[in-house]
């Protein structure tokens, strides 16, 4: 039985509903219309087995089903090779010991032409790993369907695509002026504008090579609104904006992230550019100077070399946020052509934030409120007014009164209430 304890295996009506609400979530995610039948799953005389259709099988699609199969479960042997019945199964943990090798996870591609299935068996239950390697087989097998759709493709890897910002734009983000005018002249007017920064660069130099910026690094504490900026500036220039969950590289992949990654990079360049947006990039590319696990750093690789290299990018800006630059690899952090600084905002800004979020109180409430509000970002400033108004709402439901403006004396309690937690 692959000499696995048995404190390592999912019970089996557990490992249905978790493989069954992942591929559901991927399919509502995508919004597919396609008619995808979902893997069926039963337990049989001892054996879990499922089993699902799929496209298509052609080389690279069988080459990369292999190395996916081997990612996961480290050692495994050919079963069977032939036309029309491709099956692997896992080795025991010593390769030596043959013993019940039977038992062990076995997984099969059969069918002819355009018509296949994919056959997972194993007596008993299954590992978490084996469960990722059987939502991992599905994933890669639709993005086959979605091969003429970069976007669909994107989404399939775990990015989310926005391409309709409308809504959202400079004034959504009160204050920051400063870090406003930097990121319009460093970020807005080349996307915008990037024949006039090209026909300079022409004049200036030997040989043309692109000076418009590749690579962007913003910096600052949580809820300073990096994220938000990103998609203001996506929405001013109209270029989609890709957002990449770094735990759905470093978790959801695991041994293959590297090369999701750059698959991701060469999809956006696919659909004639982007903005690629890495949130807590910190945790994806830390320095090499700590202790960093091999997978990581094929991660990082791949990063400095998209960002400066052979296979650099044409037309996709990457923008990666942190709170701990300190924390990112050197030779990363020399990659990026600019840091924008997202500092904690200051009382004129405070007052702004709170005034878009608290439209009724006066000067003198919303100054109160930013002197007491040191220290504290934007987001948590739409947070403690959304407590207030939670508060208010209670207070109006109990009292069977009707809808009215919250009073300033809430809002300092609900920031009194925040403080105090904070400190707590």
């Amino acid at each position: 039985m692959n000499n696995i304890s048995t404190i390592n295996l999912i019970p089996y009506n557990q490992m249905k509903e978790q493989i069954e609400i992942e591929i559901t979530a991927l399919l509502d995610k995508l919004r597919s219309t396609e008619d995808i039948e979902l893997p069926r799953i039963s337990f049989e005389k001892g054996y879990t087995r499922i089993s699902f259709p799929v496209p298509g099988l052609n080389e690279k699609i069988l080459i990369d089903s292999i190395l996916l199969i081997n990612n996961y479960l480290g050692n495994i042997r050919i079963h069977t090779f032939e036309l029309g019945v491709y099956a692997f199964q896992a080795l025991n943990e010593n390769i030596f010991k043959t013993e019940n090798i039977l038992d062990n996870l076995k997984i099969q591609f059969m069918g002819l032409f355009e018509k296949f299935t994919i056959d997972i068996s194993k007596k008993g239950n299954l590992t978490q790993e084996e469960i990722n390697l059987v939502v991992e087989l599905f994933r890669t097998h639709y993005i086959s369907i979605q091969k003429g759709d970069p976007i669909a493709r994107l989404k399939t890897l775990g990015a989310s695509v926005i391409e309709n910002n409308e809504g959202l734009d400079w004034s959504y983000l009160a204050g920051y002026e400063e870090v406003k005018r930097n990121v319009k002249e460093s970020i807005i007017l080349p996307l915008m504008n990037p024949e006039i920064y090209d026909s300079i660069a022409r004049l200036t130099r030997v040989s043309f090579e692109s000076n418009r910026p590749r690579a962007i690094l913003f910096e600052g504490a949580p809820g300073v609104g990096k994220t938000t900026v990103a998609r203001i500036i996506a929405g001013e220039v109209d270029i989609p904006l890709v957002y990449i969950p770094i735990e759905s590289i470093i978790s959801k992949w695991y041994g293959e992230s590297s090369r999701n990654l750059s698959q991701i990079f060469d999809l956006c360049e696919d659909i004639g550019g982007a903005i690629l947006f890495f949130d807590e990039i910190d945790s994806l590319a830390g320095s090499r100077d700590q202790n960093m696990f091999e997978a990581t750093r094929r991660v990082l690789s791949v990063l400095l070399r998209r960002l400066e290299g052979i296979d650099s990018l044409n037309n996709t800006l990457i923008i990666g946020a942190t709170n701990r630059k300190n924390d990112l690899d050197h030779a990363l952090i020399s990659r990026f052509d600019q840091s924008i600084n997202f500092p904690l905002p200051n009382l004129k800004e405070r007052m702004s934030i709170f005034s878009y979020y608290a439209t009724h109180l006066n000067n003198s409430e919303l100054e109160s409120l930013a002197d007491i509000s040191k220290n504290v970002s934007g987001r948590n400033i739409k947070d403690i007014c959304e407590f207030a108004e939670r508060r208010w709402a209670r207070r109006l439901i109990i009292k069977k009164l009707e809808a009215s403006l919250p009073p300033a004396e809430y809002y300092k309690h609900a920031l009194r209430s925040w403080l105090s937690n904070r400190k707590g």
